[in-house]
């Protein structure tokens, strides 16, 4: 069996660094612009095959995804992309992200034809369905919800599913909301959870259902990881240098994954998730400073002061806990 199946997208981050956010009609100069590999399916496919994992990923790509050496880049890393499905009429999206230093992000997000990426994804169904029985985790992030519904309703699926609905959460909120009864393990940052909170007219995110375990991001003040009803606080680990947050919540979630499927058990896989997102914030890029193993390993050593563990459990005790 392999890995981690990620579902989502492979787009082209369009980046400009500035200082402040530019007001209604306001111009601010930027910093620095740059473009990027991304997309947050291929963030977390390359991040898990940087640590060591079987990946691969589940995606419509675009005509020039040959042209800008996306395919060889992915191939290089040792991503499976037999499920990179091509576009021949609409070239890749394009996210244009303006970051302030050390803060927050704004996004935008082009296609050129979101229809024709719906259609190829439907239409290539049956090939998502064979792709999946190879893989013991399948992870969705942003992307389209539509298609993820309709295959997690229709597959009497024995996988875990992982499930990032990221900014969606805020776009199409009640997309989201419907899939989290087929989802097992949530990933969510505290904005996302406050509106998934909002729209359940819950108390407390505590109360969503079907999630056996959840993970909410906190950013700079790491994260918490709920399970069995109690909260638990993870660290966030800090990284030798600020240069570019993108990217960070897709490592986090590649590193947490990889961890369970090593055998370590959620509190751990939470330091070491922590641990895998210090690298990315490095560099420039979602997939530019991923870290191996080896440099994790390292690194967690150095920030908690201790012996990196052994694994505490089996994944498939954890797996068992998860479908259960």
């Amino acid at each position: 069996m392999r890995d981690i199946l990620a579902f989502g997208s492979v787009v082209i981050d369009n980046v400009l660094v500035v200082n402040r956010f530019a007001a209604v009609n306001e111009t601010v100069l930027a910093k620095k612009y740059r473009y990027t590999y991304g997309g947050a399916g291929a963030n977390v496919a390359v991040a898990a095959a940087r640590l060591g994992a079987k990946s691969g990923i589940f995606a419509v790509s675009g005509y020039d995804f040959e042209k800008i050496n996306y395919k060889k880049c992915l191939k290089e890393q040792g991503v499976d992309i037999r499920g990179v499905i091509g576009a021949k009429e609409f070239p890749m999206p394009r996210s244009f992200i303006i970051s302030r230093e050390k803060s927050d992000d704004q996004m935008l997000y082009y296609y050129e034809n979101k229809n024709g990426t719906s259609r190829l994804l439907f239409e290539h169904e049956f090939l998502a369905s064979e792709l999946a029985r190879e893989y013991e985790i399948l992870h969705f992030s942003t992307g389209h919800f539509e298609f993820y519904y309709h295959f997690l309703k229709r597959n009497k699926l024995k996988n875990v599913i992982s499930f990032d609905p990221g900014q969606e959460t805020f776009t199409y909120p009640h997309r989201v909301t419907r899939l989290l009864k087929y989802t097992n393990l949530l990933f969510m940052n505290n904005h996302e959870a406050k509106r998934i909170k909002e729209i359940l007219k819950l108390k407390s995110i505590r109360e969503v259902k079907g999630p056996k375990l959840m993970c909410v991001s906190l950013g700079a003040q790491g994260s918490i990881i709920i399970y069995n009803g109690r909260t638990y606080r993870i660290s966030a680990v800090k990284p030798s240098r600020l240069v570019d947050p993108t990217g960070a919540g897709d490592s986090h979630r590649a590193g947490f994954l990889v961890a369970l499927l090593k055998g370590y058990d959620f509190l751990t896989a939470g330091r070491i998730a922590s641990t895998v997102a210090s690298f990315t914030i490095e560099a420039e890029g979602a997939q530019t400073s991923l870290p191996t193993w080896e440099k994790v390993v390292r690194r967690y050593e150095h920030f908690f002061k201790e012996k990196f563990p052994q694994p505490q459990t089996t994944w498939e005790e954890t797996k068992k806990f998860l479908l259960s």
